[in-house]
């Protein structure tokens, strides 16, 4: 497995410890997608496909609130249950509690630099 997605595993258990946890709330915000639906991007090396599905997620004290869910496949099988994480959801970032902000467009997600997956792209896919 390379270097990206063995972090993205650590990064993803570490996230999750530090906040995370599913919410059932419903995507509504435009930023996440034509009608409110969820944006997904993809980073591939080799047998391994890591996936960062972001959507809102706004609460009663957060209007703003938003997640990421990280699913992880190596050779087409999933490697580890879905695990979601919640933060802040604006029109061009993801921000988690810690304040680390992963860049949004279209076509793409990026972890900033200096962080633990210092300048990874992800790319747009369909969400599973």
């Amino acid at each position: 497995m390379n270097r990206y997605l063995v972090v993205f595993a650590a990064v993803a258990a570490l996230l999750t410890a530090c906040g995370g946890g599913s919410t059932d709330a419903v995507a509504t915000d435009p930023a996440s997608g034509p009608a409110g639906s969820p944006r997904c991007y993809e980073l591939v090396e080799g047998a391994s496909r890591a996936v960062i599905k972001v959507e809102a997620a706004p609460s009663g004290n957060d209007s703003e609130g938003g997640q990421v869910t990280v699913y992880s496949y190596v050779d087409g099988v999933e490697e580890f249950a879905p695990e979601s994480t919640a933060g802040r959801l604006e029109a061009d970032a993801f921000v988690y509690a810690d304040g680390t902000r992963l860049l949004l467009t279209e076509s793409s997600l990026t972890w900033p630099q200096d962080s633990l997956l210092d300048g990874a792209v992800f790319t747009q896919t369909t969400c599973p």
